[in-house]
């Protein structure tokens, strides 16, 4: 088989895979719109149920570990559920280890806490960044069938590419449409876990000097 022959042939292969139409592509595209809804409910979820006053928190830890009041300090955050509360509960436990370990602790919390936080937040964004370019291949595809039609009937206009074309058209709709909302969830979302994140560091960094002037203290 010469070079010529195979590129006919690979062309014939994908005319022939052109003839499923861009209707697939439509249902792709939906199927993954679908996903990013139920994705997105569940992360609004976790963010809303487990949102804290960092502030407050603050100024109750202070209160407490300056009174000696350790226990009330842990049950502060004990049962908490969101990033902040969990990695200040995991630095009280060990509190009477010292600031090094202390930190060492927070550090490797907030990293676990991070991956919780962050979770499926990666396909948003790749949703967001390919569906477009799925939803032109889907156009492609229509616009190849269309033009294959008028080949086999030269004498046919706009009746016989206008329908193909549009339905090329809904392709390309149908790929932004998902790609849009799944953009914004990403970057509403890496806000709110970004936001999180530095809550946690500022309870740190008070937990940390409220330690570091303990030590000396002593």
């Amino acid at each position: 088989m010469n070079a010529e022959t195979s590129g006919f042939s690979v062309i014939n292969a994908f005319l022939n895979f052109a003839e499923l139409g861009a209707e697939w592509v439509m249902w792709l595209m939906l199927g993954l719109g679908a996903i990013a809804i139920l994705l997105a409910v569940e992360r609004l979820r976790l963010y809303l149920t487990t949102k804290v006053n960092a502030p407050a928190i603050a100024r109750d830890l202070v209160k407490h570990l300056d009174a000696g009041e350790l226990d009330k300090a842990r049950s502060l955050v004990r049962e908490g559920r969101g990033m902040e509360e969990r990695v200040l509960a995991d630095a009280l436990e060990s509190y009477d280890r010292g600031p090094g370990v202390v930190e060492e602790i927070m550090l490797s919390s907030l990293a676990r806490e991070r991956q919780r936080f962050n979770r499926f937040l990666n396909y948003f964004g790749t949703v967001g960044n390919n569906a477009p370019f799925v939803g032109l291949f889907g156009t492609v595809i229509g616009i190849i069938v269309s033009f294959k039609e008028l080949g086999a009937n030269p004498k046919g206009g706009l009746e016989v590419v206008g329908p193909g074309i549009a339905e090329a058209l809904v392709a390309t709709a149908v790929g932004l449409l998902v790609a849009i909302p799944a953009v914004v969830a990403y970057n509403v979302f890496r806000g709110m876990v970004r936001d999180r994140v530095e809550n946690t560091d500022f309870l740190r960094r008070i937990l940390l000097a409220h330690l570091n002037r303990t030590e000396k203290g002593r």
